[in-house]
């Protein structure tokens, strides 16, 4: 008999619990919504580079002295013992609505000069003759040719040369997502087994972008480098993985039934279980999802 009560009892308050957590559900969103800095997602891709992205919560953080934010991508390459000819990169491409590329901030200091750096591994030694047309906002064309005398495809201390390096200003934070993309048409390469590595002019073993097979040793980075906020969205009360209590805690702070902080940047990214910048009952409803099998990850 005991144990019939006692198990009513438990059904009676899981019921009781449900109910409570509809209701929570039910409070409007307009009421509680949290406002954050909605995040940017930075892509880079490439015909012949690996993709990569960053996703920056709180782009301000980032902000120099005269309020810009400015990320850089850089396609790398890295071929052991050997040497860097010619390069064409038959465009370079990014929303001009939402970067700006300018000539001023792709320039390093080289003695009284400065220069500028869309190519690294040759210009900083003053390798070759490069050509840079921004032929349209949004669109660069480039070209290095006689590099003389040749560039290694590679640092000295065994790390990779960045190839192609462009440095943008972020103009519209709220854009959501943007792309720069770089479509290569060659690179031309040679070992020392070549009498003349570096004829001018002259494509020396000419490797295209169709059969130069690097593997790993190509790469992409943007920076300066996001938060890392994949192992952590949805995480709500810090535990190693997702759980109900984690959609639980949020309803409670919706219905001011905790004092849930909010106002770190580290918890705003836990909160944002949709990633629309946002913290509202939507990513309650997406961490139940989540849990559910509705979706695949947060």
């Amino acid at each position: 008999m005991r144990k019939r009560i006692k198990t009513i009892l438990s059904a009676f308050l899981a019921a009781a619990m449900l109910t409570s957590v509809l209701a929570v559900s039910a409070v409007p969103a307009s009421a509680v919504d949290a406002e954050i800095e909605a995040p940017l997602t930075v892509k880079a891709t490439s015909n012949y580079f690996p993709d990569t992205e960053n996703k920056y919560y709180g782009l301000s953080e980032f902000q120099d002295e005269n309020g810009d934010v400015f990320v850089t991508v850089e396609y790398k390459l890295l071929a052991d013992q050997k040497y860097l000819i010619n390069t064409d990169i038959g465009e370079l491409t990014y929303d001009p609505n939402v970067l700006e590329w300018d000539e001023e901030y792709n320039k390093f200091s080289n003695g009284n000069n400065k220069k500028l750096d869309f190519f690294p591994f040759a210009t900083e030694y003053n390798f070759g003759t490069g050509v840079i047309h921004k032929t349209a906002e949004g669109r660069i064309v480039a070209n290095y040719s006689s590099i003389k005398p040749a560039a290694w495809a590679y640092n000295e201390d065994g790390s990779a040369v960045t190839v192609v390096k462009a440095v943008f200003k972020v103009l519209d934070r709220e854009a959501g997502e943007t792309t720069v993309n770089c479509s290569v048409k060659y690179l031309a390469m040679c070992d020392e087994s070549e009498p003349t590595p570096y004829v001018q002019y002259q494509v020396v073993n000419n490797c295209t972008v169709n059969n130069l097979n690097l593997g790993e040793t190509l790469s992409t980075v943007i920076s300066p480098e996001a938060q890392e906020a994949s192992d952590i969205i949805g995480k709500v009360t810090g535990g190693d993985s997702v759980t109900i209590n984690d959609a639980t805690e949020l309803q409670r702070y919706f219905a001011e039934m905790n004092d849930l902080d909010l106002t770190s940047k580290e918890m705003l990214i836990r909160a944002d279980a949709n990633r629309d910048g946002k913290i509202t009952i939507r990513d309650v409803t997406q961490i139940q999802r989540y849990l559910s099998n509705y979706i695949d990850k947060l």
